[in-house]
């Protein structure tokens, strides 16, 4: 009872676009339940949206019948005939209705495959996270120029996050210039939280985490998203040049299609936090498979 019921929602109901099904899908993800409810309906949905080449095989059983129809009303036919007929046209009924289930499915299996699959990419990871992020630009704390080391070249720099036992997500920042070793820094006193809430992460400190595990770094996604993206990197980019001081090119490139953006600067993360949030996206997925 329950089969046929599938059969049937399969083959009746609304028809949504891929990318309707796909804000579904990543809505559903981003709930804190993600009942089996919704996501049964989605893939139900999903698969019957789906456009198989079977379903052009519908016609030419179609004209069967009408065919056996009109021989039926012009001649008188033995019952035999018209019970060999009758098998012949339910049985090409049943394979093709068959078929179009199965391809149906498997188009979806494969289209929801690369929405699950394209969740493991850093990029989309990232806009995740920045998405989660409310920023007034008001609110982010300015950084007055100290100009810490305006003869040291990028690369000769290095910052190490460094656990703060109060706040995970909220490492300190510590410098290390050849063997000046600086004392644990606040990431207020880089312009990495907001004015108003000192414990508030901006989105600048995020590229700074990201950075330490995959530098550089190339986004993928469409021109709204990229340009999203740079404008936190700039903003990071600014903090660096004001923090040790302007000099040649700046401490992070210029977006290049072939690798992305490039920091300069060393960064390393002893907290493993952008790894956390990483290893974490990828328990959520396998748990989707």
């Amino acid at each position: 009872m329950i089969k046929a019921q599938q059969l049937f929602q399969l083959y009746f109901g609304e028809k949504y676009t891929n990318k309707q099904i796909s804000d579904r899908f990543h809505e559903w993800r981003k709930s804190s339940d993600k009942d089996d409810e919704t996501r049964f309906r989605i893939m139900i949905d999903g698969a019957r949206s789906q456009k198989s080449d079977f379903s052009k095989q519908w016609k030419w059983i179609v004209i069967q019948v009408l065919l056996w129809l009109w021989i039926s009303y012009k001649y008188e036919l033995l019952p035999v005939v018209h019970v060999m007929a009758f098998l012949s046209i339910f049985i090409q009924f049943s394979l093709n209705a068959a078929a179009v289930v199965t391809d149906k499915k498997q188009l979806f299996s494969a289209f929801i495959g690369k929405q699950i699959s394209d969740l493991r990419s850093v990029s989309t990871l990232l806009w995740d996270v920045l998405e989660e992020m409310v920023e007034d630009p008001d609110e982010i704390m300015k950084v007055p120029e100290k100009n810490v080391t305006p003869d040291v070249e990028w690369p000769d720099i290095m910052i190490e996050l460094v656990g703060n036992k109060y706040d995970d997500s909220l490492p300190f920042i510590r410098t290390v210039i050849g063997h000046d070793v600086s004392s644990l820094i606040h990431p207020a006193e880089f312009g990495l939280t907001h004015k108003n809430d000192r414990k508030k992460a901006t989105s600048a400190f995020t590229m700074l985490k990201l950075f330490a595990e995959h530098n550089p770094f190339r986004f993928k996604g469409h021109g709204s998203q990229k340009n999203s993206v740079e404008k936190r990197i700039l903003r990071l980019r600014d903090i660096f040049s004001a923090y040790f001081g302007e000099r040649g090119p700046g401490p992070i490139s210029r977006y290049q299609e072939s690798i992305g953006w490039e920091c300069y600067i060393n960064v390393e993360d002893r907290t493993d936090t952008w790894k956390k949030i990483e290893h974490d996206r990828y328990n959520d997925v396998t748990s989707m498979l």
